[in-house]
C-alpha cells in the first residue's frame, strides 16, 4: 500500500514584539515593503475606487496601489484615514454664489457687497389674462331676488311657521319666481304626509299664483306631491311642462285667461280612474283649433252581461225613481292599478271625468338634433312674445283618426312602416343623456372645440334652459312608452272633448258638466311627444273614450222591465 500525501507545510510565523502581531501572516509585500491593513477601523466611511475612470488612476511612490476616496459619488476626496496616502485632504472648491430671483420664491438676499443698482430691478410678473378651465372663465351669474320675489318668501315662511298650508301669492306683481322660493312650500309635504300618526287625512297643499304676469310656471310647482289646488288664472304662461303628470293629489286646477296655445298630455293621465282631479277650469284660452271635427261620434257606453270577465270593478245601484245606474272599467284600463286603487268608497258609484277623442294633427317628424324632416309642421309660438300670432295660426291641419299616420317620403327609403322602424336611441341621444346627467349643462358649451357645430351649443343652452324651468334633469317623457328622452323626434295634437259626469240634484239622471262653452270651446288640444319613428298615435274611432276612465251606462225602469 502506498504511502498518503503529506500536507504542505505551514508557513513560519513568529511573534513581533514590537508590533505586538504576527508576522509573514500576508503575502509578501512588493519591493520589501511590509503592507498595512486596508482598514484601520471599522467605523471608517466608505471607500471607492474604480478602473475605468482614468482620473483615479493615481499612483505615488512608484507603488502599485489605487489612492482611495471616500464620500458621494459626486463629492469624492482622499481619504484621511488611509496611511498609504500622503497628501492632506484638499478642500472642495465653492462654487461662485450667483444671484438670481426665483419667481416663486418670496425671500431674494444676497450680500452687502454683490448688490448692485441694476439687482435692484423686478422683473414684473404677468398675471393670467383669463383663467385656464372654461367652467371659470363661463362662471353663473349670482341670482339677484328682486324685493317682489323676497317679499313672496316672506309670506311662504309665514305660511309655513304658522303651520297653514295655504299659500295665497295673487296679485303681487311678479313677473317671475324662481325655483328656490316655491320649493319652501314642499316642508309641508312632510308635515302632511298621511303615513305619518296624528296627519290630518284631507288636508292638503294650497297654491295660488293668479293674476301675475308670469311668463313661465316655476317648475318646482309640479314637484309638490301633496298639492291640492292650484291656480294660475290670469297670467301670461304660454305652455305647461309634463310634469304635471306628478301632480297626483290635484283636485283643483285653474288655467283660464292666459296665454296656452295647448295643454300637456300628461294632464290627461289625471282624469283617469283613480284620480283626485275632479275640477279643471281651462277657458278662456287661445287654443289651437282643428280645422275639421267628425259631426257623427261613436259611443259605446252601453253595458251588455257578456263584459263580466271582461272588467276589473263593476258597480250597479237603483234611484229612487227605479232608474238603474251602471258603472265598470275595463280589465285593460286597470292593468297599472291595484284592486283597492280602483275601488270607489261611494255606495251609488262616483263621479268621473268623460272625454272622448274628436281630431288629430298630423305628426311631425324631426331627427335625433331636433331639425324637422317632415312636410307638416306644427305651429311655433315665440315665447318673448306671448301675444304675438295671427288668427290663423289658431287653425290646424287634421287628418283621419282611423288611420295609422304615414311616415315621411325619402328617397332612400320609399316603403319605411311604422311597423320596421327601432326605438333604439341614437349614439347623439345617449351623448346628451349624459350630458344631462352630469348636471352642468350651462358650462358644457364653453367645453366645445371651435370648430363644434353650432347646434350643438344651441341644443345645450335649450336644454339648460328647460332644466331650470322644469327644474329636473331637462329630459322629456314619451307619451306612448313613457321613456325620457332630450330630443323626442315626434309630435302631434290630439284634441279631446271633456266634460264631468255625474248623477243630478235629483239623482235619477246623469249630468255632464263640460270644461268648455259652445263650439269654439268644445275641442281642447293636448301636445303629444315620442321618442321614436315608432312610438306614434294608435288609430281611433271619432268619439271613443279615454282609456282608463270609468264608465256609465243608466236604464230606465221601463228598459229594465223588459
Amino acid at each position: 500500500m502506498e504511502e498518503e500525501l503529506t500536507l504542505p507545510k505551514l508557513p513560519t510565523v513568529s511573534w513581533d514584539s514590537e508590533t505586538q502581531s504576527f508576522t509573514n501572516t500576508r503575502k509578501r509585500a512588493r519591493d520589501g515593503v511590509s503592507a498595512t491593513p486596508a482598514f484601520n477601523n471599522s467605523s471608517d466611511p466608505a471607500i471607492f475606487s474604480s478602473d475605468d475612470d482614468p482620473q483615479l488612476e493615481n499612483y505615488t511612490q512608484g507603488r502599485r496601489r489605487k489612492r482611495r476616496y471616500v464620500g458621494s459619488w459626486f463629492q469624492q476626496h482622499p481619504t484621511s484615514s488611509d496611511s498609504t496616502f500622503s497628501e492632506a485632504p484638499r478642500p472642495l472648491p465653492k462654487a461662485n454664489r450667483t444671484f438670481a430671483r426665483q419667481l416663486d420664491s418670496g425671500v431674494w438676499m444676497g450680500s452687502d457687497s454683490s448688490v448692485d443698482a441694476e439687482d435692484d430691478a423686478v422683473a414684473e410678473i404677468k398675471a393670467p389674462t383669463e383663467p385656464k378651465l372654461p367652467q371659470l372663465r363661463h362662471a353663473r351669474p349670482i341670482p339677484v331676488i328682486s324685493p317682489i320675489e323676497q317679499a313672496a318668501r316672506d309670506k311662504i315662511q309665514m305660511a309655513v311657521e304658522d303651520g297653514v298650508p295655504t299659500v295665497d301669492l295673487s296679485s303681487f306683481n311678479l313677473e317671475s319666481i324662481s325655483n328656490k322660493t316655491i320649493s319652501q312650500i314642499s316642508i309641508f309635504d312632510t308635515l302632511l304626509n298621511p303615513d305619518f300618526p296624528n296627519t290630518p287625512k284631507d288636508t292638503f297643499t294650497k297654491l295660488y299664483l293668479s293674476n301675475n304676469p308670469l311668463l313661465r310656471a316655476p317648475g318646482a310647482v309640479f314637484n309638490l306631491e301633496y298639492l291640492s289646488v292650484l291656480s294660475l288664472r290670469n297670467t301670461r304662461i304660454t305652455e305647461l311642462p309634463p310634469s304635471i303628470g306628478n301632480l297626483r293629489n290635484l283636485e283643483t286646477l285653474n288655467l283660464s285667461l292666459s296665454r296656452l296655445r295647448y295643454l300637456p298630455g300628461e294632464l290627461l293621465d289625471l282624469m283617469k280612474c283613480p284620480g283626485r282631479l275632479h275640477t279643471v277650469t281651462i277657458h278662456p284660452n287661445p287654443f289651437y283649433r282643428p280645422d275639421h271635427i267628425e259631426p257623427d261620434l261613436v259611443h259605446d257606453d252601453v253595458w251588455d252581461d257578456s263584459f263580466r270577465d271582461d272588467v276589473a270593478f263593476y258597480k250597479e245601484w237603483v234611484s229612487t225613481d227605479g232608474t238603474v245606474f251602471q258603472q265598470w272599467l275595463n280589465k285593460n284600463d286597470a292593468h297599472r292599478l291595484d284592486q283597492s286603487e280602483y275601488v270607489p268608497d261611494q255606495k251609488d258609484g262616483c263621479p268621473s271625468w268623460d272625454v272622448h277623442a274628436l281630431a288629430r294633427s298630423p305628426v311631425q317628424y324631426s331627427d335625433s338634433r331636433g331639425a324637422v324632416v317632415s312636410k307638416f309642421q306644427l305651429p311655433r309660438l315665440n315665447s318673448s312674445d306671448p301675444d304675438a300670432g295671427a288668427p290663423s295660426d289658431l287653425i290646424v291641419e287634421t287628418e283621419d283618426l282611423c288611420s295609422s299616420p304615414p311616415l315621411p317620403r325619402s328617397t332612400r327609403n320609399l316603403h319605411a312602416t311604422a311597423l320596421n322602424q327601432s326605438r333604439v336611441l341614437s349614439l347623439f341621444e345617449l351623448a346628451l343623456q349624459a350630458c344631462s346627467r352630469s348636471g352642468q349643462l350651462r358650462e358644457l358649451p364653453s367645453y366645445l372645440p371651435p370648430n363644434a357645430p353650432s347646434y350643438f351649443k344651441e341644443l345645450l343652452d335649450s336644454f339648460a334652459a328647460r332644466s331650470e324651468g322644469h327644474d329636473n334633469s331637462g329630459d322629456l317623457p314619451c307619451s306612448i312608452c313613457g321613456r325620457k328622452v332630450m330630443v323626442p323626434v315626434t309630435h302631434w295634437i290630439e284634441w279631446w272633448e271633456i266634460g264631468y259626469k255625474d248623477k243630478d240634484r235629483t239623482g235619477a239622471n246623469l249630468e255632464v258638466r263640460p270644461v268648455g262653452s259652445g263650439d269654439n270651446e268644445r275641442a281642447v288640444p293636448f301636445l303629444r311627444r315620442g321618442c321614436s319613428w315608432k312610438c306614434l298615435p294608435s288609430p281611433m274611432q271619432p268619439g271613443e273614450r279615454l282609456s282608463g276612465t270609468l264608465r256609465w251606462c243608466r236604464l230606465s225602469p221601463k228598459a229594465e222591465a223588459q
